[in-house]
């Protein structure tokens, strides 16, 4: 009789964990789906807002080439302003000297 009693415990036992592991293994198959589905929505729903708003990346990476492109002009541009000050600079100490010098002889008359 108690062998009987532990048979039976033994396959109650059996069976419990055998539903519980085949729900866990549905709710993870359910929960994994609706994952799947948020993720996807989330995605196109977004896309769909951006498209509507004007965004379009192509015009997002040309216009990021287009202010790349600008400033590689600029920076261009401002070592040619330096290279003619580099130019212009003993004449500019002159006329400085020059103009201290008039103010002294003023200062000393």
């Amino acid at each position: 009789m108690p062998l009987l009693i532990l048979l039976l415990i033994g396959v109650g036992f059996f069976f419990i964990v055998k539903y519980i592991a085949v729900i866990t293994t549905v709710a993870a198959i359910i929960i994994s789906g609706i994952t799947v589905v948020a993720l996807v929505s989330t995605w196109l729903g977004t896309s769909y807002c951006l498209q509507k708003s004007g965004y379009h990346p192509r015009n997002a990476k040309q216009a990021y080439r287009q202010v790349e492109s600008d400033l590689n002009q600029i920076a261009g541009d401002l070592t040619e302003v330096r290279l003619q000050l580099d130019d212009v600079v003993p004449y500019l100490r002159d006329m400085e000297f020059l103009r201290y010098a008039r103010e002294n002889r003023k200062a000393e008359n």
